[in-house]
């Protein structure tokens, strides 16, 4: 059973990116950590293109500086039909370069909930304390989970010692791969990685 952290490519120049959180948005940081936002998100939320970025391509996975997993109807239809663990989708408009509309069927895939998983003692990177007191990384080079406490049944999670991280399980990769899904990118466990 092989598990790899699940991201978005922000390598490729056609795509387009996001960079600024919209200014409706209040507690943003919770789609980071997994935390339900409820009624708390707001209707007919709007997201902009970074314009420092000139691709204006959709991927299915739209690569953000938020720490976000922003995915396409699509994506969001893979995820909610495949995907063992509880995702709240939060519907948005990702708006263009010149602030129209380039898609009003975009979503904040907020996976929820965090696994104690991680093996915080083989994985590497720069480790602090969370506000609860437990540690946790805020960077990450090479990860490892505890492969006796996994969940075989599990195909998508957050660990808690990285709330961002979000890991897939071979499977899961292998039917994105097939349905030719875009704007995915897939770090084996154990390799070399930077995650702030």
């Amino acid at each position: 059973m092989s598990h790899f952290i699940f991201g978005a490519d922000a390598t490729k120049p056609e795509y387009c990116q996001v960079w600024k959180y919209p200014s409706a948005m209040s507690n943003f940081y919770k789609p980071t950590l997994g935390k339900p936002m409820g009624a708390e998100y707001p209707e007919g939320l709007s997201f902009h293109m970074a314009p420092e970025v000139t691709g204006s391509r959709l991927a299915d996975v739209i690569p953000n500086t938020l720490s976000y997993l922003l995915v396409s109807a699509r994506m969001k239809e893979l995820l909610a039909q495949h995907t063992t663990e509880p995702i709240e989708f939060l519907r948005f408009t990702l708006l263009n370069h010149k602030g129209r509309v380039a898609s009003d069927e975009c979503y904040i895939a907020n996976v929820l909930g965090t696994r104690d998983w991680g093996d915080m003692e083989r994985s590497m990177g720069s480790r602090t304390t969370a506000p609860s007191g437990e540690r946790q990384f805020d960077r990450l080079r090479r990860l490892y989970l505890k492969d006796d406490q996994v969940d075989p049944q599990v195909n998508l999670f957050r660990i808690a010692m990285m709330p961002r991280v979000i890991l897939v399980r071979e499977e899961l990769k292998a039917l994105m791969d097939a349905q030719g899904l875009t704007g995915m990118v897939f770090h084996a466990l154990g390799t070399k990685v930077d995650i702030q």
